[in-house]
This record gives structure tokens, C-alpha cells and sequence, in this order.
């Protein structure tokens, strides 16, 4: 009979726990009979590290870390509601199919064969230098790299929704390039180099510069290589191209690369989101302050790191004064200048600081205010949106934050005139032709969308919706709502003044009459 593992029954409900976790996965046996016994497992969780023995086999099983193990269930569970790599839908692409496009460089099987120009062997061969480089730090073989991207095609053809007609043996070769190149691009390398590049003397200002020498190893030494010794051409197309919803591969790929980098390095870390998330952040630097969360998470693939960035706040219903809500459902949010001729404020918040919000997602509405982060719109902000929403389209369970934003925005911004009124209070700056072409921007997000905005699973904004309607219906004066609704004028206030000045001519004409009357002689 086998031994029982030291103090079993010191915490059962903790094995009980996770012991639930290894029940939702059919694999989790098969998968620790390869690395351990399965009793190890839990008994590495209760403390216990010594080895289980099996008497039967008469086989002992080293126990593996309780962080290693743990880790393991998480990546499961995370498996379980994976961020599929989906195409766009057609009535989408049509919108605007440069939006879905990469450039110049292709990643991923849907555009494996597709480029603009002399760009795809141009792509082919940086990235067969990235490979090279891969390599070379890692001390191991191309095909140690290629033998273990062929036991990964089978789980990389599940994050795709679409058939993938490639061989194994194709697919797992552009699994490596594709992966070393997303390593090697986003600076994965960096604290492995020392000494000169050896990219080569010609292709170098397109690739070296992704093997940038760093003596020091802090994060703000690669956001400034990011963003100064990078070449102008590369840092612009690897930005724009490797966070498309088309153009990805499963991050485990790349995971399972980094893990073949460094192992040879036993003080570096093992995570891979560790070693790309500076160049990253720096990328959403626009659109979401990062303080290193997201380098705790485990991104199925770029766009879904990138998307952790932008997580909100979670908002508060608003309630009033007898303790309940009287706006139970939203509807269609009213404009800005018309949230102006109803006394509501608009102000700017700063992205960064301690008080300040977290992502431009971080819209609040306090002391009849709006309070909207600065959202600086150019040419590259619709391409950014337009994929982070078919993310969450395709992938509802990472939240529809972005959706939620964008429906409210192009609300809230339906006119030009809107437009002029939130860029004078500082929450808009465009570079755009004109403020139309940021109604339409914001109008072309939302086509072909699916969004409740009465979902409260979904709409992280709804508490906003709220109480803005419930400040509208309640402290708003009726004489001024009445103004706005009937006289032609976008400011009540004016409205009411013209009035007040008419009231007190009328009571001076009054008082002279009936002095005259009192008077005659006068």
C-alpha cells in the first residue's frame, strides 16, 4: 500500500480546493504522470515536500515547487476561456480593411503568404535574423527550437477559429520564426545580449537595433531604447503590425522559446511576459498608465496583453438621496452640448499619478461633472480600437470594456459641435482634418457591434449612464429643462437671463405707472 504523504490531513479544505481545479481538466493526470505523481501534487501544496513513493511501481517521484504547480492549475483554468485568434467578420473589414491589415509584417498563419510590395522577404529575412540571434544567445540548436514548436501545433491550431491549411511541419517552422521574431522584436532579448549585435552589416539598422546591448537590466532603460535607439522604421511597423486581431500566435509559443533562451541563464527570469512587458507598456503608454500588473498575468496572445492594460476601474451605482436609484434602465446618452445646457461639467483627467486614472476607460461622473481622461486621437488610435474591439466581439469573457467606451464616446460626441466642445475642455486633442472625422472615427467603431448597454456584466459603464440621467431628472431645474427643450438656443442660461432682464423692465415700467398715478402733478 502506498505511503501517505506528511501531514495529508493538515489542510484538507486547501487540497479540497484545488483538488476541484484538477477535476475540471480531463488532461491533468496524463499531463503530471510524465513529471510526477499525482498525489505529489497536492502534498506540495499542503507544505509537504517530501517525495510520494509508490510501492506498487516501486517508483519514487520527485516533487515539483508549490509555485510551479500552482501556476500550472492557473494556466489551465486560463485555457479553459482562451482569447481565440479569430478573422474579421467581412461586414466589418469592409468598414475599413487597413484597419485589419499588417504592413509589413505578417504573424500568424492567416497572413502567413500576404504582404504589401517587397515587404514579405523583407520580413522573411529579419526575421530569420531574429532567429539567428535567438539561437545563439540560447547556446542550443535550431532544431532543439524546431522539435519543440512541433509538439506545440496541435494546441496552436486550437486558438484559431478558422481551419488552418498548413502541414504540421510548415506550421511549426512559422510557429519559431514568428515567435523568435515577437521575442526578439519586443526587446525579449535585450538583458540576454552583451557586446555588439551580430544582426550583420547591412539588414542591422532593421533588426540589430531589436538586440539593443543593455549593461543594465531596469525597465526604463529599455522603454528609452524603445523609443530612441530603435530604428524609426522598424519600432513604427513591429507597433502598428504585431497588435492586429488577425496577425497573432498563441503567447505560449512564445513562452515556450523564452523558456529555451534563458535556461541556460538560471538567474534570469522565466517568464517571457516579463521580458516583453516594457516595450508594450511603452507602446499603451497613450492610452493606459502600466505599473506592471499585467507582467502578473498570462496573455493568450499581444493584443490580449495589451488589453489587460486598459482594465477599468470598477465603477459605484449611484443612489440618491431615499437610498435607491430611480434610473433603473439606460437608453441612448444624450450629447455634450446638450449635457452643457443641463449644467453638466465637463473635466480633463491626466493619465498617471496616484489620484489620477489608470486608462482613458476611466470615466467617473461626481459632483454633476463628467470627469473623461484625455483621449489624443490620430491616425493609428482607430486601428487600435477597431481590434481591441473585435477582441472583446470575439472573446466577451476579457470584458467589453473597450466596446462599452467606444458606444459611449460616439454617443456623447455625435455632432462636430460636440466634438469643438469636449477638445475646448481638454478631454479630446485631434489631428485630424477635422472634428467630423472624429464623429465619424468614433461612428465607424461601433458599426456591426454587439453591445446591451443595460447588460451590467458587460457595460462597465452603466453606473455612469446612471447617474448622469438621475442628475438630468433630479437636480436639474424644470424651468431650465423646460427652456432647453423649447427655445432655440444651446444655453438656457442666456435664455433666462434675456428673461430676467425683460421681468425687471417690466416691474420698473410698473412702479413708474403707478407712481404717476399717486402723483398727477408730478
Amino acid at each position: 500500500m502506498a505511503n501517505r504523504p506528511k501531514g495529508h490531513g493538515r489542510e484538507k479544505i486547501k487540497i479540497q480546493e484545488y483538488t476541484k481545479e484538477l477535476e475540471k481538466f480531463k488532461d491533468t493526470q496524463r499531463m503530471l504522470k510524465f513529471q510526477g505523481h499525482p498525489r505529489n501534487f497536492l502534498a506540495i501544496l499542503v507544505g509537504d515536500h517530501e517525495p510520494y513513493e509508490d510501492n506498487v511501481n516501486g517508483k519514487s517521484f520527485l516533487p515539483f515547487s508549490k509555485k510551479y504547480l500552482k501556476t500550472t492549475v492557473e494556466t489551465m483554468a486560463s485555457e479553459k476561456q482562451r482569447c481565440r485568434i479569430s478573422r474579421v467578420p467581412d461586414h466589418i473589414r469592409g468598414v475599413n480593411p487597413a484597419l485589419f491589415a499588417p504592413a509589413v509584417f505578417p504573424i500568424g498563419p492567416y497572413h502567413a503568404h500576404v504582404g504589401a510590395g517587397g515587404a514579405p522577404e523583407r520580413a522573411r529575412r529579419l526575421k530569420e535574423q531574429c532567429l539567428d540571434e535567438v539561437v545563439r544567445l540560447s547556446g542550443s540548436k535550431r532544431g532543439d527550437f524546431l522539435a519543440q514548436m512541433r509538439s506545440l501545433v496541435k494546441r496552436a491550431r486550437e486558438y484559431y477559429t478558422e481551419d488552418i491549411d498548413m502541414e504540421d511541419e510548415a506550421m511549426a517552422e512559422m510557429l519559431l520564426l514568428d515567435g523568435s521574431f515577437v521575442l526578439a522584436s519586443l526587446h525579449g532579448t535585450a538583458r540576454l545580449t552583451r557586446g555588439s549585435s551580430t544582426c550583420g552589416e547591412t539588414e542591422s539598422s532593421d533588426c540589430a537595433n531589436s538586440f539593443t546591448c543593455l549593461e543594465e537590466s531596469d525597465e526604463e532603460n529599455q522603454v528609452a531604447v524603445a523609443n530612441t535607439d530603435v530604428d524609426s522604421w522598424h519600432h513604427f511597423n513591429v507597433a502598428r503590425d504585431l497588435f492586429l486581431v488577425e496577425n497573432q500566435i498563441p503567447f505560449f509559443v512564445v513562452q515556450k522559446i523564452y523558456e529555451l533562451l534563458v535556461k541556460n541563464h538560471p538567474r534570469a527570469d522565466r517568464r517571457a511576459v516579463s521580458a516583453v512587458e516594457a516595450y508594450v507598456r511603452d507602446v499603451m503608454a497613450v492610452y493606459a498608465k502600466g505599473d506592471g500588473e499585467a507582467a502578473a498575468l498570462q496573455p493568450h496572445h499581444l493584443l490580449h496583453l495589451s488589453h489587460m492594460y486598459l482594465r477599468p476601474i470598477e465603477q459605484l451605482s449611484p443612489w440618491s438621496d431615499d437610498g435607491k436609484c430611480s434610473v433603473t434602465t439606460v437608453g441612448r446618452l444624450r450629447r455634450a452640448t446638450q449635457y452643457r445646457g443641463l449644467m453638466v461639467r465637463f473635466r480633463k483627467l491626466d493619465i498617471g499619478g496616484k489620484a489620477a486614472p489608470r486608462s482613458i476607460l476611466d470615466l467617473a461622473f461626481r459632483g454633476g461633472a463628467l470627469e473623461i481622461p484625455r483621449l489624443e486621437i490620430d491616425g493609428d488610435t482607430w486601428r487600435q480600437m477597431a481590434n481591441l474591439v473585435l477582441l472583446e466581439q470575439a472573446s466577451p469573457h476579457v470584458g467589453l470594456y473597450v466596446t462599452a467606451y467606444c458606444a459611449f464616446m460616439s454617443q456623447l460626441a455625435g455632432t462636430a459641435d460636440d466634438v469643438a466642445l469636449l477638445c475646448e475642455s481638454g478631454i479630446i486633442e485631434h489631428h485630424l482634418g477635422g472634428d467630423g472625422d472624429v464623429v465619424e472615427g468614433f461612428r465607424k467603431l461601433c458599426d456591426g457591434i454587439i453591445f446591451d448597454a443595460n447588460d451590467d456584466a458587460y457595460n462597465y459603464l452603466r453606473p455612469v449612464y446612471q447617474a448622469l440621467e438621475e442628475h438630468c431628472r433630479r437636480r436639474t431645474p424644470k424651468l431650465l429643462r423646460w427652456l432647453r427643450a423649447h427655445a432655440n438656443c444651446p444655453n438656457p442660461w442666456m435664455v433666462l437671463g434675456v428673461l430676467t432682464i425683460i421681468t425687471l423692465l417690466c416691474f420698473i415700467v410698473q412702479q413708474l405707472h403707478h407712481a404717476t398715478l399717486r402723483n398727477p402733478a408730478t
